[in-house]
């Protein structure tokens, strides 16, 4: 019953990454069509390499690795059940994967705010009369990194004579946020009909500004539920260390059953159940 169950997890989870990044892919081809901008196909992209990488970097084969090398880990040298390795791997995955998410959302955080105060100095220069590839420049003695780098590319091809539209619709590419979508789409927008840009760009620059500060009261109120949820799986853990402690003969001799077995497996994968739950509950998506 454990592996089916185990099977089952497994499957919608592939599933539902699989819709995550067939809905991320059509976005991006509707994007494209409205903005004039390239899709890069990674399956058909071939051996060239980026200059610059995308930010933030993730590395999603890391929580799989992580996880896989737990359970091997805990089944050959740790002398575990196979279903109680196995669950033990999948939360320890889990967790592996919740780090370097959390990770990429601090970095995230960090450009988003830095594009903020870039916007800023590009009304600036703009509104005293400055083009826009001066503005960017202005904005690069300011700009620190990570995302310094990126404007370097903007301003440089439109310097060698690059399309602008083309030029500011990658950087979107180069850095897949929403805040950076947003901004290259108003750009390449503005190049289209014309208009004021630092009116445009004003009234970008407080969008990225009100949504940073609703992701940070977010993940400021998750923070309590988040604490709940790790001292529910510490107390778990500490109960099972004394009860260990007690009795060790006892308890080894019930896990080693087979009703011992399917209890301890299910209670851990249900906790990298809840974790990958918990986190979800916790993301904002605006």
């Amino acid at each position: 019953m454990l592996p089916l169950a185990v099977a089952f997890a497994g499957a919608a989870s592939a599933w539902y990454l699989w819709y995550d990044w067939r809905a991320r892919r059509l976005a991006a081809e509707r994007l494209a069509v409205l903005t004039g901008a390239a899709i890069v196909d990674d399956a058909a992209e071939g051996p060239a390499v980026r200059a610059i990488p995308s930010f933030p970097p993730r590395y999603r084969f890391a929580p799989p690795l992580a996880g896989a090398m737990a359970a091997v880990a805990l089944w050959r040298l740790g002398s575990l059940p196979l279903e109680v390795a196995v669950a033990s791997g999948a939360l320890v995955g889990v967790l592996a994967h919740l780090a370097e998410d959390y990770v990429a959302e601090q970095r995230s955080g960090v450009i988003e705010a830095q594009l903020a105060a870039a916007i800023d100095l590009l009304v600036g220069s703009l509104r005293a009369g400055a083009s826009l590839l001066a503005a960017f420049e202005s904005a690069l003695e300011e700009t620190d990194a990570p995302l310094r780098p990126y404007f370097q590319e903007v301003a440089g091809r439109i310097r060698l004579g690059d399309d602008p539209k083309s030029a500011v619709s990658d950087l979107q590419l180069r850095v897949p946020l929403e805040t950076f979508r947003l901004f290259a789409t108003s750009l390449a927008i503005h190049w289209e009909v014309g208009g004021s840009l630092a009116t445009t760009l004003s009234s970008v620059g407080r969008t990225v500004r009100d949504r940073i500060e609703i992701a940070r009261r977010v993940r400021a109120q998750a923070v309590e539920s988040n604490a709940s949820v790790a001292v529910v799986l510490l107390i778990a853990y500490v109960l099972g260390f004394l009860m260990w402690r007690t009795n060790p003969e006892r308890l080894g001799a019930f896990v080693k059953t087979g009703i011992g077995t399917a209890l301890v497996a299910g209670v851990i994968a249900l906790q990298a159940i809840g974790l990958v739950w918990m986190s979800r509950l916790s993301r904002s998506k605006f």
